[in-house]
């Protein structure tokens, strides 16, 4: 049985049914005769065909790129699941590492849809993918079967992304990470025989989590900067200027909530106003699933009056046109940043840790974090939190004095 799928043709294997050349009908490919025999194969290869058509239009469902290996591979371990006579006999088929990046996220949205990966981690991981794929045809290696990967390749790979990507450490660590667990995933699967980076150890990253953030002044100039007076003025198209008014409040708003950019987008949070008249905010991380709750200081609370106070009005796009909005964003108004969704959620934590003097455990809870280790990706203590913690001797003495007095 021979498959052909988008130009690209494959030996799916043997049938195990045997004719003379006079039983068989070349050009409709299908056995001659009405005899009992003749309809009982035709019936087996209808069964077959439509059993390949089926899992094409279940391939092409759920991934972006579908190849004729794949779909080998998912029929061929199907039919032998089936077990019995009649199947079909699978031949080894050599399968490149962008195939098994692309099979291994096929197993990721399957993840994430039985509520075991967060959709923000599918994200990043099909940007893993994308980006692993892009080295492969840069160094003209897509056609590389994954077997004959090696440690020179892991090396060559980071090098490409430290160089051409510009990606830090981390980043990088990352990326290496993503194709052991693609490797491991298709020795598990039996897509290849042996893993050859089960040995291979990813040296850790000993650079220093970017905490990078907008200062208070920055963050002013951000929350005061009038777009929609350069439309007036004619420096500015309308409909641009709307679009970056609209951003620089989406962007503002996360400055003072710190949420992530899926939990922003999907709007799973409530904002309470207790009896004092303060807004407070309310929702559950979705890539933590923990709860996270704060106080909206002033700026946070003009950005919602802004749209209604109606958590459906406020400004949504996508990550990748948030950030694009961005570095317009930072250019018209000069800042050294290079904006990006991570960095409202950075400001908040630095905002809060070492302007505000919030505990770093109420700044985790902020924060949705797991624990208070995953602080230090978003914000490190800075001088000026210490300075303001660490008292000097004579105020340390007085206060000894003074609760020695009223013990007294």
């Amino acid at each position: 049985m021979r498959v052909t799928y988008n130009t690209e043709r494959d030996e799916f294997g043997s049938t195990h049914i045997e004719c003379k050349k006079s039983q068989w009908d070349t050009e409709n490919q299908t056995f001659k005769g009405k005899s009992i025999w003749a309809q009982e194969q035709n019936k087996k290869l209808n069964a077959y065909k439509h059993r390949i058509e089926k899992q094409i239009e279940d391939l092409e469902r759920e991934n972006d790129e579908v190849t004729i290996s794949l779909i080998k591979h998912a029929f061929c371990n199907k039919q032998r699941s089936r077990g019995g006579q009649g199947t079909i006999s699978q031949r080894r088929t050599i399968f490149t590492l962008i195939e098994v990046c692309v099979y291994h996220y096929q197993l990721q949205e399957k993840r994430h849809k039985l509520g075991k990966l967060s959709k923000s981690t599918l994200e990043i991981q099909s940007n893993y993918a994308a980006n692993i794929s892009d080295y492969l045809i840069f160094a003209k290696r897509d056609k590389l079967p994954a077997t004959s990967l090696n440690q020179d390749f892991m090396d060559d790979m980071a090098l490409y992304f430290t160089s051409v990507e510009k990606f830090g450490a981390g980043h990088i660590e990352n990326h290496l990470k993503f194709v052991k667990q693609a490797l491991k995933m298709a020795t598990e699967r039996q897509l290849i025989l042996k893993n050859p980076l089960a040995n291979y150890r990813i040296e850790a990253s000993e650079e220093e989590p970017d905490t990078t953030h907008l200062t208070i002044e920055q963050l002013e100039r951000l929350i005061t900067f009038d777009f929609l007076a350069m439309a007036r003025a004619g420096e500015l198209h309308p409909a641009a200027a709307e679009s970056l008014d609209k951003e620089r409040d989406a962007f503002v708003f996360n400055c003072f909530t710190g949420m992530h950019h899926c939990d922003y987008k999907s709007k799973l949070f409530r904002i309470d106003k207790d009896k004092n008249e303060e807004y407070w905010l309310i929702g559950k991380r979705q890539k933590t699933k923990k709860e996270f709750f704060l106080k909206l200081l002033e700026p946070g609370v003009a950005v919602l009056k802004k749209y209604g106070e109606s958590l459906e009005a406020l400004p949504v796009k996508s990550n990748q046109k948030r950030n694009d909005t961005l570095k317009l964003i930072a250019a018209y108004l000069g800042l050294p940043v290079r904006l990006s969704t991570k960095i409202a959620r950075k400001t908040f934590a630095d905002l809060a840790l070492n302007e505000m003097l919030i505990p770093a455990d109420d700044v985790a809870t902020m924060l949705g974090l797991t624990s208070t280790e995953r602080l230090k990706h978003y914000a490190r203590p800075r001088r000026n939190r210490l300075a303001r913690l660490l008292s000097s001797w004579e105020t340390l003495s007085s206060h000894l004095h003074q609760n020695e007095q009223q013990a007294a």
